[in-house]
């Protein structure tokens, strides 16, 4: 039996947090032609968010094998929750410096209820001429993962005996059910759509790949790790005939194709575990949060128009030092404390 704890899916995870954030870059930063479409093509050659799910439901479900499910969930919920709420303070505090225009008594309160519980796709027309046009668009996924921490527990106790068969059977289901979603976003009403996309059911087939992955370990790793190159190949083939061609598009699940996303995954499982690399300490939850704090600094104060290339690096710079110093607060000062102190006296309330 191989060891699986030695893996180098820290690397995938960082590889994805940066190209979240060099998307976002690209999104927003960059001026128009020539050089954001040749950018674009090779920043979001990869895609980060679908990596990060993958590795979620690999993570979730070889933790849950040896936990009680009670105390799973406490841990889950202190790792994400209380750093996602400190940044959404810090945000709203900065929001409040920078920004002239002030929301009505209604809108404020709207927009604390929908940032604290999630909802971050809403954002009022008062904040629209802030930064990008939302505060910071990037939770969303947060608010994904959430939801796939509470359901995961009950998946991990009816199906984490199931056969292969079966789990692939479930992961094709929810991939179609993903491009059906896709499919009707332009029949159903935007408040609608925009609920849709906020939940776990179009991304769950990345999250049940990252379950089987661990549950079938030993007969899937192995397999992948003997055809790595093809895989590698194929993916690349793929991803070009997505860029040049119309036809893979009608297979576009919500918000990524859902052959790309599936060959991406092949080759995380299959490269994940040739080499071990493990970072002592992991700050790419806390940069993840706050990159995008600093984007909309960065754009608010006009640093999107046209630069010279050294300028542009400057402040491309000043916002990674900006958000890994923010990375390394958010840990040290709201992460260990809390699991030092708080996460203890939740387990004897929960009696775990």
């Amino acid at each position: 039996m191989r060891d699986f704890d030695n893996s180098a899916l820290d690397f995938f995870r960082m590889i994805a947090t940066i190209q979240v954030f060099g998307g976002h870059i690209i999104t927003h930063l960059v001026p128009s032609p020539p050089l954001d479409g040749i950018l674009w093509n090779i920043i979001y050659f990869i895609r980060g968010v679908p990596i990060l799910f993958v590795l979620c439901g690999f993570l979730a479900a070889k933790s849950l094998e040896h936990r009680d499910p009670k105390k799973w969930l406490i841990d889950r919920a202190i790792r994400i929750l209380p750093a996602y709420w400190i940044c959404i303070i810090v945000n709203s505090i900065i929001i409040a410096i920078l920004y002239p225009v002030r929301p009505t008594p209604k809108d404020a309160a709207i927009y604390l209820f929908t940032q604290f519980l999630g909802m971050n796709f809403y954002t009022g027309e008062w904040l629209r001429g802030y930064g990008v046009g939302t505060p910071n668009g990037v939770l969303w996924t947060i608010t994904v993962q959430v939801q796939f921490f509470i359901i995961a527990p009950l998946i991990h106790r009816f199906l984490h005996r199931k056969t292969l068969k079966f789990w692939s059977i479930c992961i094709l289901v929810s991939s179609l059910i993903s491009v059906i979603c896709n499919w009707f976003d332009e029949k159903a009403p935007v408040m609608l759509w925009k609920l849709l996309g906020v939940t776990v059911v179009p991304y769950l087939y990345f999250l049940l790949f990252g379950m089987a992955l661990w549950y079938h370990r030993n007969s899937i790793i192995p397999k992948l790790e003997q055809y790595k190159l093809h895989f590698l190949a194929g993916y690349v083939l793929w991803k070009l005939c997505e860029i040049f061609f119309l036809f893979p598009h009608f297979l576009d699940g919500v918000l990524y194709n859902t052959i790309t996303t599936m060959l991406m995954a092949f080759i995380i499982s299959a490269f994940g575990f040739c080499k071990t690399y493990r970072s002592k300490t992991d700050y790419t939850y806390g940069f993840y949060l706050y990159h995008v704090v600093f984007i909309n600094i960065a754009v608010h104060i006009g640093c999107n128009t046209f630069l010279p290339p050294l300028q542009g690096l400057l402040h491309v710079s000043a916002i990674i030092v900006a958000a890994l110093t923010a990375a390394w607060l958010s840990n040290h000062l709201v992460q260990t404390p809390i699991t030092h102190y708080i996460q203890p006296k939740l387990y004897r309330l929960f009696r775990v």
